[in-house]
């Protein structure tokens, strides 16, 4: 009996974070659906070193596919380069090497979000609905990771085009106190905020919890991902939107893909977008289900 195809996917998960659960899931879901093994590897806190430890593993245990994200390049490239090398079939998935094709890290495409194109989408966005005060990008990374940097520069070059001042303020996204504290010192010294960019649900609470008091500044609030505080917000006018790179997505097309390459020699003739999609009022209540589903 011929065994089962064999791959591996390894991410930068921060702990508590549920957008990658919901990445798992598609993972799984596209396992059983093509009768493959799939093992997830991560390090549990923000550390591309270890991460490519890990991928150092997973090359060494020679699967007959790779999933990989790229959240730092000078610290992955090495082992991702190595799995390439070895004849593993690499496809890279959520955060990707921002360098030209002749450049970057020869995986085979892209499946995730265009972070750069909704960073600005979210700018215009708010400075279309809340004014043209100044705005605020909360990032939950306390180092560079290269889809918040191009969710960030997005977003500042939506208001540098439309001369308006923004600022980038680090917090802990691992430390749910201590965003919040960061966040409403930030807020108290800086009233003139009039919209705030958070990037994913650690940041997203962060600011949730920093404006929760009577009388405190209540700047307008885009976000990133979907989880049940980004939908609640939205219920309650807390939050204006949120932008979605449907991580299901990712996890799944990616063993879906590697399953197709593998049995058939498939390959997309380009990277594959999964976002960003705006979700707020007007499609809350789908979202809610895909949430209750757990595929958003």
């Amino acid at each position: 009996m011929t065994r089962p195809l064999k791959f591996i996917a390894v991410t930068h998960d921060i702990l508590g974070d549920v957008f990658w659960e919901v990445f798992r899931r598609g993972l799984f879901d596209a396992a059983q659906r093509y009768g493959v093994e799939v093992e997830h590897l991560r390090p549990g806190r923000f550390s591309p070193e270890i991460q490519a430890t890990l991928i150092g593993e997973a090359v060494a245990a020679a699967p007959d596919g790779l999933v990989s994200t790229v959240p730092d390049v000078a610290a992955v490239e090495g082992p991702l380069r190595a799995a390439v090398a070895a004849g593993i079939p690499l496809i890279c998935v959520n955060a990707a090497d921002p360098r030209g094709p002749a450049e970057r890290i020869p995986y085979l495409f892209y499946i995730g979000g265009d972070d750069g194109r909704a960073g600005e989408l979210a700018g215009d966005t708010m400075l279309a609905r809340l004014g043209r005060g100044p705005g605020l990008c909360v990032d939950h990374y306390l180092h560079d990771h290269i889809c918040h940097n191009d969710r960030w520069t997005g977003f500042r070059r939506a208001y540098e085009r439309a001369g308006v001042p923004v600022d980038r303020l680090r917090v802990p996204g691992g430390d749910a106190a201590s965003c919040a504290a960061r966040v409403e010192a930030y807020l108290a010294d800086h009233r003139e905020i009039a919209a705030v960019l958070t990037l994913g649900p650690p940041g997203a609470e962060a600011v949730l919890a920093a404006t929760s008091r009577p009388g405190g500044p209540s700047p307008g609030h885009v976000t990133f991902d979907l989880a049940e505080t980004q939908l609640a917000g939205i219920r309650s006018r807390r939050i204006l939107a949120t932008l979605d790179s449907q991580q299901y997505l990712q996890g799944y097309l990616a063993v879906e893909w590697l399953w197709l390459h593998k049995m058939h020699g498939f390959t997309p003739a380009a990277d594959i977008h999964t976002g960003p999609a705006i979700v707020d009022l007007s499609n809350v209540d789908r979202a809610t289900e895909g949430v209750r589903l757990g595929v958003r």
